[in-house]
């Protein structure tokens, strides 16, 4: 079996004139998000074998916090996923799979697209949200529209400070 982890990035700051959407970090709210979501995860004791994200700075800083928790070893950024849609990702996800579980850090609309994609399920998450989808088989690439079951929800209860 197959469990695909999806995180939208947490919160960030607004937007700037003087500073890229690109480059934008994460505030304090969404800082705070992350870091209870990866404790979160540690204490239910979930491992992955892989992390792979958007290259913006929010979700690297994002993937950085959690992985903090998790631990995993296996860490890539790829530009390419920075406001990706549901098919880009699903094709990196498809090629960049590796073991048996996989953390995609990512951005609104594409991560919701693709959750709603997998599970035949209407879902919209929000900031720092994670999702795990389980697939009843071990090949990444056979993941595809409604193969998957949501197992875990989680939506950290972070209030703005």
């Amino acid at each position: 079996m197959l469990h695909l982890f999806l995180l939208r990035h947490g919160k960030a700051t607004k937007y700037q004139d003087d500073i890229s959407d690109y480059s934008r970090t994460l505030n304090k709210q969404g800082t705070a998000q992350v870091n209870q979501l990866g404790y979160i995860l540690r204490e239910k004791g979930i491992k992955v074998d892989h992390v792979l994200a958007s290259s913006a700075a929010r979700t690297v800083e994002t993937a950085e916090i959690v992985n903090h928790f998790l631990n995993c070893t296996s860490i890539q950024f790829e530009k390419s996923l920075y406001l990706a849609e549901c098919n880009t990702i699903l094709k990196l996800i498809n090629l960049s799979g590796k073991g048996s579980s996989l953390l995609y850090v990512g951005h609104n609309n594409g991560i919701s697209d693709l959750a709603a994609y997998l599970t035949g399920l209407p879902i919209l998450m929000s900031t720092s949200q994670l999702v795990e989808i389980e697939f009843a088989f071990d090949d990444w690439k056979m993941i595809s529209a409604a193969t998957g079951t949501i197992k875990l929800d989680i939506k950290p209860d972070i209030h703005s400070f």
